[in-house]
């Protein structure tokens, strides 16, 4: 599609299940006020009202696409959508989280003005019926605007503050640099915002940090994330982010040059691997725990995380399970 024909935006968003929020959406998507913008909506299978409601709001969005597919899971049903976007540059929003006027606009004007690959800003965590206050995503005194870098200098900027977090949904990408790269998210993930973000960010030439708060992402008791957890969903979880630790190790040996100069690249696998052993100790059936454990260790996931642990600390803090963690295997039966 010739440039000058090509929507400046396409707004990619999977749908499973989202009758309670897509009127909100909606209006959120309607508030941004730009009319070269090309809306994709993934039905994922969702068993409740949700295509009636995105059935009813296809007159204000023309040009709408709607996609449905069988349940698969966030990561294919953003992909299903990536595949028919035309826009100049993407995103991918949470249906259940508020976005405010003037979100992309600005975040488009910034990354037209600049040629930028990706543009990213700040949000805030949203607790329902104010559990707790409000509170920035990225703390400000940590990370503030910046110039265009390039995607390691930000990359390396935002895992050195320890408060980044790798989302989709603060940011916009040139979509080109996208399909140039072959960037696709990972199918059946959980987190896959993770090792998408770091790549992404590895491999970007120009990046822009605005501190504006544009975003609220918003936890509630309805987010699949935020359920109570099981002995079996404890060891899907522990799973996922194993193949999330692969993923960063392939990551990191694709960019060597960039990674040499990024020590926070290793931090993080070290740092993923600790989450995966807090996920160990919330077991509560000794069988179950032994054998997700030995799993661990059979795939290499303990020397993956012992070799990205750099620093006495760190190490001093994994030594300190490993005996634990070798106990725990050989629970009888």
């Amino acid at each position: 599609m010739p440039q000058n024909l090509r929507p400046l935006l396409s707004v990619v968003v999977a749908v499973y299940n989202g009758e309670l929020f897509l009127a909100k959406f909606f209006a959120c998507l309607e508030a941004q006020n730009i009319s070269s913008m090309e809306v994709i909506m993934v039905n994922d299978g969702s068993t409740d009202g949700s295509m009636a409601i995105i059935e009813a709001w296809r007159s204000k969005f023309p040009g709408m696409k709607v996609l449905e597919q069988e349940n698969q899971g966030v990561s294919i049903a953003r992909n299903t959508g990536l595949a028919v976007a035309t826009g100049q540059y993407l995103s991918f929003p949470d249906i259940d989280d508020d976005f405010k006027p003037g979100m992309y606009r600005h975040l488009l004007d910034l990354a037209l003005k600049n040629n930028l690959d990706v543009v990213t800003c700040n949000g805030n965590y949203v607790y329902e019926n104010n559990k707790k206050p409000s509170r920035p995503i990225f703390p400000q005194d940590k990370l503030q605007s910046t110039d265009v870098l390039t995607g390691p200098q930000w990359l390396k900027r935002a895992l050195d503050s320890r408060k980044f977090l790798h989302v989709t949904w603060l940011n916009l990408y040139r979509h080109d640099f996208i399909r140039e790269h072959g960037f696709t998210f990972e199918p059946g993930l959980r987190h896959q915002d993770i090792p998408w973000t770091t790549e992404v960010l590895l491999a970007a030439e120009r990046v822009q940090y605005t501190d504006e708060q544009y975003y609220d992402y918003y936890i509630h008791s309805a987010s699949v994330s935020h359920k109570p957890d099981t002995d079996d969903t404890l060891i899907r979880s522990a799973r996922h982010y194993m193949k999330i630790l692969e993923m960063l190790d392939a990551i990191n040996q694709r960019y060597p040059e960039a990674v040499k100069n990024i020590p926070a690249c290793n931090w993080q696998i070290a740092k993923e691997g600790l989450g995966i052993l807090h996920t160990f100790n919330s077991m509560k059936d000794p069988h179950k725990k032994k054998m997700i454990i030995q799993e661990f260790f059979d795939r290499g996931i303990w020397r993956l995380i012992w070799k990205n642990a750099r620093g006495f600390r760190l190490r001093w803090r994994l030594g300190r399970r490993y005996l634990k963690l070798k106990k725990a295997t050989r629970v009888p039966g």
